[in-house]
């Protein structure tokens, strides 16, 4: 059964803007489900989106002291720190550039729109990005891990874990997950490869990952934007964080 989702291509933004926003989308879909008491409300959401400047994110619980004990904490050898945004997700240091792309998926478990569980719908999502990046002559697949092997690293993208998409060995897709009250963000990274830029457009890259997560979810994007709803929603965000770190 086809299922219909809301997408956003949205403008590039600063880093806390970003991770506020996707979590803005989050809390309204969470308040809909408390005051309605229904499954239904609003469409499942996929978020594309890109930022003003190279940056670094982290996840939700990790120590900011991994940025000084990883290269990227280290400005990825171009001498300089680069500034960094915690996500509302989980995860490790994930690092943000003009040649990755950042997508968030906001949804109800109930509601069917992705497999329940984590490991389920995580699988899931990355076969839909997998399939995209073998359209643009990437060599993709889901990383099977090997037992025993310990993570070395803080950096999301240094240590694959099961189901992120590899290339040639080398992990290329990652994402990390949240539930709260049943509602799934999940916020995913795709590094593509230097050659694919060479061959495609931002906009032809971005038109093969909504045709192949299109496929892989049985689903039909339309066409939307942030609401009003979500964007105050967003500042206020914001200005809390703002607060933390002023304190």
């Amino acid at each position: 059964m086809e299922k219909i989702w809301r997408l956003i291509i949205d403008e590039a933004r600063e880093p806390n803007a970003n991770m506020a926003i996707d979590e803005a989308i989050m809390l309204r879909i969470i308040g809909e489900s408390i005051t309605r008491s229904i499954i239904g409300g609003s469409m499942p959401t996929l978020r594309i989106y890109r930022w003003l400047y190279p940056c670094i994110s982290i996840g939700k619980f990790q120590d900011p002291l991994t940025l000084t004990l990883s290269p990227l904490g280290r400005g990825k050898g171009e001498g300089n720190n680069l500034p960094f945004v915690r996500r509302p997700t989980g995860g490790g240091l994930v690092y943000h550039n003009e040649f990755g792309l950042t997508y968030s998926m906001i949804y109800r478990e109930a509601s069917g729109a992705v497999p329940k569980g984590t490991a389920a719908s995580y699988r899931h999502i990355h076969e839909g990005i997998a399939a995209a990046l073998k359209e643009l002559g990437v060599e993709a697949e889901l990383y099977l891990p090997v037992p025993k092997v310990a993570k070395t690293s803080g950096a999301c993208f240094a240590s694959p874990v099961e189901s992120d998409v590899v290339s040639e060995g080398k992990k290329i897709a990652g994402a990390a997950q949240r539930r709260r009250f049943g509602v799934v963000l999940h916020e995913g990274e795709v590094s593509l490869p230097l050659d694919v830029w060479h061959k495609y457009s931002y906009n032809m890259a971005l038109n093969a990952f909504i045709n192949s997560l299109s496929k892989q979810l049985q689903a039909r994007f339309l066409k939307g934007q942030i609401s009003k709803e979500e964007d105050c929603l967003a500042e206020e965000l914001l200005m809390e964080h703002i607060e933390e770190v002023t304190r």
